[in-house]
């Protein structure tokens, strides 16, 4: 019998183009990577890797069992979801990973639906930044991510993930109150000599204002890296730069002292924004617990965007 484990690294191989990008996305070393194949290989006789290239990658064997591998794990999920769904009511363990900005705004709503209408499911939550929630969907320590994407710094899903996308929100440039660059619609290229309180390095949103900088023909001149949005918007408050802030973000401020410091722009030379999704494994949408969560995101989405259009 093959172990499901070691199927899960094969498919991660397959959907990451080789051992090393597995690895990072199982959050393993490269060599504990290919000890699983391995044992795969010792099990069933064959090769399963091609070793004589720097970065391993799958022989023909080894491609071919890893598409049945997608097939069996996909097949387990709903197996696992069509025999929930004889409960009468839904119920369960439900592990949820979601990013701090997101959480703070959509996951109270979320959490508040499902005690209402599933009482019965065990609800957790973890923060994550995405690439970090999404390499625990596939190790299966999470069942249910909650995050975003920036348009300027798309993500390949591997096929073995089911995204759902909720909704669209405009990412500002906050500027201190004093700027003398009026707006509300500006280009990117007006800020060339203006300093930038940036994102964590090597984030999403780091790679998204280096990138839309770089449309606009210039390097941004960083003068501070913070990873906390408010910190950034408390800086930019205080006149010491300018930063990105996501729509989020910036309606919770007009609740507090700094809104009354920041303008927001809305960069139209090169537009940026970025996608709030929920992501799953593949067959596991007909979880009860699951499909209940999904409904509750969906619903508290729907009230959130009706609120900001009011």
């Amino acid at each position: 019998m093959l172990d499901v484990r070691r199927l899960r690294v094969l498919l991660a191989i397959a959907e990451h183009g080789g051992v090393s990008a597995a690895a990072r996305a199982l959050s393993f070393t490269p060599p504990a990577v290919s000890q699983q194949v391995a044992a795969l290989e010792r099990q069933l006789g064959v090769d399963l890797l091609d070793r004589s290239q720097r970065n391993a990658r799958l022989t023909s064997a080894g491609a071919r069992l890893a598409e049945h591998a997608r097939q069996v794990l996909a097949g387990l999920e709903a197996a696992e979801a069509d025999v929930a769904g004889a409960r009468p009511t839904a119920r369960g363990l439900l592990r949820l990973a979601t990013m701090p900005t997101v959480g703070r705004v959509l996951v109270p709503g979320v959490v508040g639906r499902l005690a209402k209408v599933h009482p019965e499911i065990e609800l957790r939550i973890e923060m994550m930044e995405p690439e970090v929630a999404l390499q625990a969907l596939t190790r299966q320590e999470a069942d249910v991510v909650l995050a975003g994407e920036y348009g300027m710094a798309p993500r390949r899903f591997a096929s073995s993930i089911e995204r759902v996308d909720l909704f669209d929100e405009r990412m500002y440039i906050a500027v201190p109150a004093s700027s003398p660059i009026r707006g509300p619609d500006v280009e990117l290229a007006e800020f060339r000599e203006a300093r930038w309180i940036a994102p964590a390095e090597r984030s999403a949103c780091a790679l998204v204002l280096e990138r839309s900088c770089a449309l606009a023909g210039y390097e941004p001149h960083v003068v501070s890296r913070i990873g906390d949005f408010a910190v950034a918007a408390g800086l930019v408050a205080a006149g010491y730069g300018m930063a990105l802030l996501p729509a989020m973000v910036a309606d919770d401020l007009r609740l507090k002292t700094d809104r009354r410091h920041i303008r927001l722009l809305e960069s139209i030379d090169p537009p940026i924004s970025r996608t709030i999704y929920l992501a799953i494994r593949q067959g596991s949408r007909a979880h009860p617990a699951v499909a209940a969560l999904l409904d509750c995101a969906n619903s508290e989405a729907d009230e959130y965007q009706k609120t900001k259009a009011t």
